[in-house]
């Protein structure tokens, strides 16, 4: 399957969010595996993140060259719910059994004042990276699509 993500602006308790909604072809098991297992991770995730999927669990971030910065693992409900902070953004990773497969809900709190069409591009390429993976598909993260996804949601979020 080779579908890309609904995207859309909202809130979440009162505050900016960007909410995706995507299908995959694997089931909520596969799916949560390739959430919390950081050899799953590396391969689709925008950073190394190690992860324990257990409230109040830690959360390290490490992106090349640059410090590391941790999180807080707020909500955790295998196969189901995953819920951490990375530095002001929370990122709720909610899965649903969909006809064999899964239903992916992403909502990324973020900070006020962030670039959210920024955000948005990058979230939906790294979720058809994921889906890529899933399918053993060489990565679609192709870095020529950013500008192009970054217009789009330019466009759907102007105000």
């Amino acid at each position: 399957m080779n579908t890309e993500p609904m995207v859309t602006r909202t809130l979440a308790d009162g505050q900016p969010a960007l909410w995706f909604e995507m299908r995959f072809d694997a089931s909520m098991q596969v799916m949560w595996k390739h959430l919390t297992d950081p050899a799953k991770l590396k391969y689709w995730f925008p950073c190394e993140l190690d992860i324990l999927p257990r409230v109040g669990a830690t959360v390290t971030f490490k992106v090349h060259r640059e410090r590391p910065v941790e999180g807080t693992v707020l909500e955790a409900a295998k196969p189901r719910l995953l819920a951490y902070t990375w530095d002001e953004e929370i990122l709720r990773w909610a899965l649903e059994d969909d006809d064999g497969g899964s239903l992916l809900t992403l909502t990324n709190t973020v900070r006020e004042g962030q670039d959210i069409a920024r955000s948005a591009a990058g979230w939906h390429l790294t979720l058809m990276g994921l889906d890529d993976y899933l399918n053993e598909r060489p990565l679609g993260q192709n870095p020529a699509l950013w500008d192009e996804y970054v217009a789009r949601y330019e466009e759907q979020f102007a105000d």
